[in-house]
């Protein structure tokens, strides 16, 4: 192990510690009690023996021991605590997924090379996504937390390989949020497409003027209740053909002027609605193999262990006005874990 490595190891330590109150305290009494130490140290070199009391002796004694414990114990629960966060498995967040499990917090995590990319540092950072986009694509906080940084961003879709940082932004949700299946990203489009501030850039439309939907299933799309998303009868039903246009429309990035607006939709996205890892480009298949569902059961039984996490669209936020956010720039990203906010 070369210097560098130490001083890394060492600074990966100072963090824990500060980012847990209990642990940065029991440090603090740790040094108050080898500054105590050092003081009766100094104190006992300049004293004759019979000049340096027994109690001051036994202080010294207590305060070195002491001091050596504490400073000791501050990183060592500061470790166990970052080894020990308890991860959300993946079968409940596969479950999550089928039921469209309620989500309470949500988190974006951008991946980049500070000398490539430097605009995408988390103090440079002002929406969740590029500046011109409607829509941003974010996931679970809750089910990425106590994952390694690399191992979240390879759930969520994005590669892990070679990672210099990674800026994640963190917030309670208090904006309405599509569940990213196929039925989410059409309500999606509908919406962009409705915006009479951009129509004049809307050249190519998917959905709106379109034969795309019938009645039913346009006042199907205007449902955004939590249950409307669920995997039951309902969804069986309208699934088929709400994938085939998602598939027309995701797999053409270039054809449909909403593109411009809408998150990248990586071509291993798949339409129930989850990333999938390992990835896999789902544009190469036909159309009835990329919108295969016969049951909950067959799709639990087919994609239960090619799941990764569940993408949401949510709109492009100005980092600066959400309330409850927090900013964090993950330096060491095959190292650090997604913490969990407000437990320590």
């Amino acid at each position: 192990m070369d210097s560098k490595e130490i001083i890394d190891g060492l600074s990966t330590v100072f963090r824990l510690v500060a980012s847990s109150s209990s642990s940065a305290t029991l440090s603090v009494v740790g040094l108050a009690l080898l500054l105590v130490a050092g003081a009766l140290a100094y104190k006992a070199a300049k004293s004759k023996p019979d000049d340096f009391p027994s109690s001051m002796k036994a202080a010294l004694f207590l305060s070195l021991i002491g001091g050596m414990i504490f400073s000791a114990s501050g990183p060592s629960l500061a470790l166990v605590k970052a080894a020990s966060i308890p991860r959300m498995t993946s079968d409940q967040a596969f479950k999550n997924l089928q039921d469209n499990s309620e989500v309470k917090n949500v988190v974006r995590l951008i991946a980049y090379d500070p000398e490539v990319e430097p605009g995408l540092a988390i103090d440079r950072l002002t929406k969740l996504g590029p500046k011109d986009q409607l829509y941003s694509f974010v996931a679970s906080y809750d089910e990425l937390v106590g994952y390694k940084v690399s191992d979240a961003l390879a759930k969520v879709g994005a590669s892990n390989r070679d990672i210099k940082r990674v800026s994640a932004i963190i917030f309670p949700l208090k904006t309405p949020l599509f569940p990213a299946n196929a039925r989410g990203l059409l309500q999606v489009i509908k919406e962009v497409e409705s915006r009479a501030e951009i129509q004049t850039l809307l050249t190519k439309k998917f959905l709106d003027g379109t034969n795309s939907l019938n009645s039913d299933q346009a006042k199907d799309l205007a449902i955004t209740s939590i249950p409307s998303y669920k995997w039951d009868d309902q969804f069986g039903k309208t699934y088929p053909h709400y994938c085939a246009l998602s598939n027309q429309f995701a797999c053409n990035p270039s054809t449909y002027s909403a593109h411009a607006y809408v998150g990248s939709i990586s071509h291993d996205w798949h339409p129930l609605g989850f990333s999938q890892n390992p990835r896999e480009d789902r544009c190469n298949l036909p159309t009835t193999k990329y919108c295969e569902y016969t049951s909950r059961e067959a799709a639990e039984r087919d994609y239960r262990n090619k799941f990764g996490a569940r993408a949401f669209l949510i709109r492009n936020l100005e980092i600066n006005k959400i309330p409850g956010r927090r900013l964090i720039d993950f330096d060491r990203p095959y190292d650090q874990v997604i913490p969990e906010i407000g437990k320590n």
